[in-house]
């Protein structure tokens, strides 16, 4: 019988293979209930790819990544009694999970930015009425498995805006506090990326073009 180390949680615990796992709500429902370790086992394996990903979008090194998608995970255990989904559909308590934990993840991945000192913003937004001039919206048509395979050429805080907004669905607001800059900033770079992946975007299609 195999068996799975967890190395995730302060003291592993082993669980057989071939026993029967439950679905992510009723893990969620005991992980916040009862701190159960089966429970966590069965998130972590659930999600690992996940926040794996979403890390990854920000984070480049894949050792500090894996610390990061660890941390992720203990921080959420910790904090899962605060994730409130009462009177909510099973599918879509599943669904909130994914963004609540996302978030975690995506945090702790700007925190370890900026203690590394590879954050950094400057404040050169424009006025309004220049935003207003920009054409962005072909770049929000752009099909998502484009748009991520685009990102990794863009410039870092642009990458970073973008996911934050577009992929993990922060509000400027929410990213001018957690980058701390003005909001005006954070939409300046948004603007910026969504340019730049417009660009991106219509080079890959000429250069498709060409080879087809």
């Amino acid at each position: 019988m195999n068996s799975i180390p967890i190395s995730f949680v302060s003291e592993p615990v082993v669980i057989s293979r071939d026993q029967h796992v439950p679905n992510l709500f009723w893990a969620i429902n005991a992980c916040a209930r009862s701190n159960d370790e089966r429970a966590k086992e069965l998130i972590y394996r659930k999600l690992y790819g996940y926040i794996n990903a979403v890390i990854s979008r920000y984070v480049k090194d894949i050792h500090d990544t894996e610390e990061l998608v660890n941390e992720t995970f203990i921080k959420a255990f910790k904090a899962i009694h605060t994730f409130s989904y009462a009177d909510m559909e099973e599918s879509k308590v599943e669904k909130f999970f994914y963004g609540w934990i996302g978030r975690i993840a995506a945090n702790l991945s700007i925190d370890h930015l900026r203690s590394k000192k590879r954050l950094r913003i400057k404040d050169d937004s424009v006025s309004e009425e220049e935003l207003r001039k920009v054409y962005v919206a072909p770049a929000d048509n752009l099909e998502v498995q484009d748009i991520l395979k685009l990102l990794s050429q863009l410039p870092d805080v642009q990458r970073i805006i973008f996911n934050l907004y577009e992929v993990e669905g922060f509000s400027h607001q929410e990213i001018a506090q957690q980058l701390k800059i003005p909001e005006s900033t954070s939409r300046t770079y948004l603007t910026r990326a969504k340019q730049r992946l417009r660009l991106l975007y219509s080079q890959l299609m000429e250069i498709n073009k060409r080879n087809n």
